[in-house]
């Protein structure tokens, strides 16, 4: 199957051109000059008007640990995915039981291979007590290794079955020296287990129920501590550590001023770039997350990092929760699911709060979105650009497209939005997966089970 893309703006690691794109076999085979002659093909796909991006590649998905449907959730929130310019997710380990044990991990894996619509990898989990396991886990294609530093048990013991307990310091040290033997990749989330229940206990006892007394449970010291505990450590064993979900500039700037002494990525999300405090108290128990949404000083201050590239990657941190596990929160916010829908707005919204509002190029968007994804996780170079010989993974963008964030009309049990009623400029309408359309004109075009699963190429 030959596919020829023409008369689209293309986005490259090195900027956006005027192109046409040649697919062969799911690859992309010829990057084709405005005016070439164009070859014979099985398809063309006329791109005018469209931006033509690189799919994204979501590090950050709950799809199998939100609720007691995970098989559902998968086929139908990877479609909406999709559906949103999402061509790879990496689930987390979180499920019934969790990925930490081969056997687990190889289950959790067969269950994604035959419900994803997007290709898809996956974290697995570290408990404190599944050292002998990991290098096992990695064989099996687990992608990086999901560690808490805190819990919202007091003990630091897992909050229900799905989940992980916290790893003390000790047993951070040992998982990142065994993962180091075999280069593996720590995903660390650092927050400050002895702060937050300190914090969270003083309001709980002050008989705080409130929305703002969620923010002040999670104050920003923690991640900050937290954050530093971990790049000392990632210094001392040499090991690969990502930090997920950061929502401090000034955590940012700690794992920005490491390198490349230590070998450390991080991500942040559209809630923390998009979403201020006074939102949160706004918008209530659909804008509850760990850690929690932050003062707009310090979302301004996340911008100015993000506009100076340190930023490595933009994931979702996508938790479907049903609307009435959010709901349980209305009467105190201790009770709401902790964690945001997020994967069909992760690239729209950045797209339009991004590119269209503060002028960040569309080649850092592709960064941030794919390739920094895909070389974080070695998934480089099959994924993450509109390169020669890589997955044609693709996002078409109509740039003057507006629409409003609803979330009753995601995919998936998770219906609601903490974005809910925001205006996007800019709208998926084509995504290819492999050379292959998947949406298109508002339809799907593949069933779950076409995604393929993926490990490190390299």
């Amino acid at each position: 199957m030959r596919t020829l893309i023409v008369n689209g703006l293309v986005v490259t690691p090195d900027g956006e051109i005027a192109a046409g794109l040649l697919i062969e076999q799911g690859k992309i085979a010829g990057i084709l000059a405005h005016g070439a002659q164009l070859p014979a093909v099985d398809e063309v796909i006329d791109a005018s008007g469209l931006v033509v991006m690189p799919g994204a590649i979501d590090v950050h998905t709950h799809f199998t640990g939100s609720h007691d449907f995970p098989e559902q959730e998968l086929r139908e929130g990877t479609q909406g995915a999709a559906a949103h310019g999402v061509t790879t997710i990496v689930e987390m380990p979180h499920s019934l039981p969790p990925a930490t044990t081969t056997g687990n991990f190889i289950a959790k894996r067969e269950m994604l291979a035959r419900s994803c619509t997007t290709d898809f990898a996956m974290w697995a989990g570290l408990d404190g007590n599944n050292l002998a396991q990991l290098a096992e886990m990695h064989e099996a294609g687990a992608i990086a290794f999901k560690a808490f530093l805190c819990s919202g048990a007091p003990d630091g013991g897992a909050t229900d079955e799905k989940g992980l307990p916290r790893l003390n310091d000790d047993a951070l040290l040992r998982a990142m020296r065994e993962l180091a033997t075999f280069d593996g990749l720590i995903g660390v989330h650092a927050e400050n287990h002895d702060i937050l229940l300190g914090a969270g206990g003083e309001l709980r006892a002050a008989g705080r129920k409130d929305t703002r007394a969620h923010a002040l449970a999670g104050p920003e010291i923690a991640e900050i501590e937290a954050v530093g505990r971990v790049l000392q450590i990632a210094r001392e064993t040499g090991a690969r550590a990502h930090i997920v979900h950061v929502s401090s500039a000034q955590a940012a700037q700690l794992i920005a001023a490491a390198r490349p002494a230590v070998r450390v990525t991080f991500e942040t999300c559209p809630h923390y770039l998009m979403l201020d405090e006074d939102d949160l108290v706004r918008i209530g128990p659909n804008a509850r997350c760990g850690p929690p949404i932050r003062p707009r000083a310090v979302v301004d201050a996340l911008w100015q990092v993000l506009e100076s590239g340190e930023i490595d990657i933009l994931a979702s941190d996508h938790c479907p929760y049903t609307p009435e596990q959010k709901l349980a929160g209305l009467e105190s916010i201790w009770d709401a699911g902790m964690g945001l829908t997020g994967v069909e707005t992760l690239g729209p919204m950045f797209f339009s709060e991004g590119h269209v509002k503060r002028g960040l190029p569309l080649k850092e968007l592709a960064r941030m979105t794919a390739s920094g994804p895909a070389q974080a996780f070695h998934l480089w170079p099959q994924k993450g650009a509109i390169a020669l010989g890589a997955d044609a993974d693709l996002a078409f963008y109509d740039p003057e497209a507006s629409w409003t964030v609803t979330g009753e009309n995601f995919h998936g049990l998770g219906k609601w939005s903490a974005f809910e009623g925001m205006h996007c400029q800019g709208k998926v309408v084509r995504t290819l997966i492999r050379g292959i359309t998947v949406f298109r004109d508002g339809e799907m075009q593949v069933a779950p089970g076409f995604g393929q699963f993926l490990t490190r190429s390299h």
